[in-house]
């Protein structure tokens, strides 16, 4: 994974080349060219399945990493005769590190929003409130017979268009943590948890925590889903990987499912996903709160279904990507295997397995907000 000074490097010439893009070229165009050029600027850490850019837009399924967390220059661990006024420099250098790191991450976040505005206006998404935009506006309905979806963009549009938004809404209470907290920022962001966190400042343990909370929200959901339908305390749940977990969370992606489940399911189901931090959440906050958050997260998975089977595939896939697929789709807990490759191969055949369950042209249409009779006039 590329270091901060890598990481600042990669998103210096975003803001410089987008104007130029949009004033001397289509849409389409523009963003083949920001995709290529800004692909070409990123490093790839050289690990299993992450390989070059493609100069081929339909197989641009990777967004830049700038929408990642960068890798922390931590300094090297003390022996255990180390004084104590080396330990305090230590500490302190820890510190400078995770500042360090931190402020990058804003960086890159202002860089990425700001990178994602020509984007935004290009398709008519509001350009100054990072407001997620709606699947809508990346589909289309192509010429020919009955209604066959197609893409706006690439995946790595879509996907920097998305956490854009999604971390441009964290930066006002984080950057206030942080100027307030300095070096101690990394504890009260541990404790406070994703809330306030932009995902690309988010550190290597934080992240690790968040993965076990949440395969332990699925695994109690799962369980009390699986008692409640089969009506006895003992029933027992899917193992995580199995073909019969795999069906029981593509279940829970439909938007059918968001629209006419219980109260209880629909808990569940957001359980599954991450969408809440329990499943025992009040259920009188599901028709106001949770059944909107699930059907926009079911919409949410079927754009990126598509995107991901029209710009590649799996295989196309770095393996960062493939994990924060797996985990957007409920895929916490699977078995992780001796090495960080045999836990990557686990990842990219459980994704296989899900694409192949994913119908997203029918889930879309059945979406009565995803109105793409409007956008027959961009086709």
């Amino acid at each position: 994974m590329a270091s901060i000074r890598t990481q600042r490097a990669r998103v210096s010439h975003l803001t410089a080349q987008f104007p130029r893009l949009i004033l001397t070229t289509p849409f389409l165009q523009q963003t083949y060219r920001y995709r290529f050029q800004h692909q070409l600027r990123a490093s790839h850490d050289g690990k299993s399945h992450n390989r070059p850019p493609s100069t081929n837009p339909s197989e641009d399924v990777n967004p830049p990493p700038s929408t990642r967390p960068a890798e922390i220059e931590t300094p090297a661990p003390l022996g255990p005769s180390a004084s104590a006024g080396d330990k305090a420099k230590q500490l302190l250098a820890y510190g400078r590190a995770y500042l360090a790191f931190y402020k990058s991450g804003v960086k890159n976040v202002y860089h990425n929003y700001r990178a994602s505005l020509p984007i935004r206006r290009s398709l008519g998404i509001q350009s100054f409130i990072p407001k997620t935009p709606p699947p809508k506006a990346f589909l289309k309905i192509g010429r020919g017979n009955g209604n066959q979806l197609k893409i706006k963009t690439s995946r790595s549009t879509f996907q920097l268009v998305h956490r854009a938004a999604y971390d441009a809404r964290r930066m006002i209470p984080f950057t206030i943590v942080l100027i307030v907290c300095g070096e101690f920022t990394p504890l009260i962001v541990y404790a406070l948890g994703n809330s306030i966190t932009p995902f690309t400042c988010r550190i290597p343990k934080q992240i690790e925590r968040h993965r076990k909370d949440m395969a332990e929200n699925k695994s109690a959901a799962l369980k009390a889903h699986a008692q409640a339908s089969g009506g006895s305390a003992t029933a027992s749940t899917p193992e995580a990987g199995t073909e019969e977990e795999l069906h029981l969370l593509s279940v829970f992606a439909r938007p059918d499912f968001a629209r006419e489940a219980s109260a209880g399911d629909i808990l569940t189901a957001c359980a599954v996903f991450g969408l809440v931090e329990s499943s025992y959440s009040y259920e009188s906050l599901v028709e106001p709160l949770y059944r909107k958050r699930l059907a926009r997260h079911a919409e949410y998975l079927a754009v990126d279904d598509k995107m991901i089977k029209s710009c590649g595939g799996v295989t196309a896939m770095d393996s960062a990507e493939v994990r924060i697929a797996v985990q957007e789709r409920g895929g916490f807990g699977l078995p992780t295997g001796s090495s960080a490759f045999e836990a990557e191969m686990v990842e990219r055949k459980w994704l296989n397995m899900w694409l192949k369950k994913s119908q997203p042209e029918t889930a879309l249409l059945e979406v009565g907000e995803v109105n793409l009779a409007s956008s027959t006039g961009n086709t």
